[in-house]
């Protein structure tokens, strides 16, 4: 899995990862992916199952970003 910066929500259900496409061809615009997925295992051990990838600007990233943070949602290291 991409290396990326991981939110997971307040239940510890729902993780959420935001990365950088390196592969954008309009260099103008700055792209990034969020990957929506669900935690795995009794204790967040194994990989979260991917449910959904979007593609949003950068700015947009970032204000979905501060409104997950705003709800509960804590900054969090993948530990599979």
């Amino acid at each position: 899995m991409e290396n990326g910066n991981w939110l997971i929500c307040p239940n510890w259900i729902e993780v959420r990862c935001f990365t950088k496409n390196m592969k954008n061809k309009n260099k103008k615009i700055e792209f990034i992916f969020i990957d929506t997925g669900i935690v795995m295992g009794v204790h967040g051990d194994k990989p979260p199952l991917m449910k959904s990838r979007q593609e949003v600007e950068i700015e947009e990233a970032r204000r979905i970003w501060q409104k997950l943070i705003k709800e509960g949602w804590q900054i969090t290291n993948p530990k599979w």
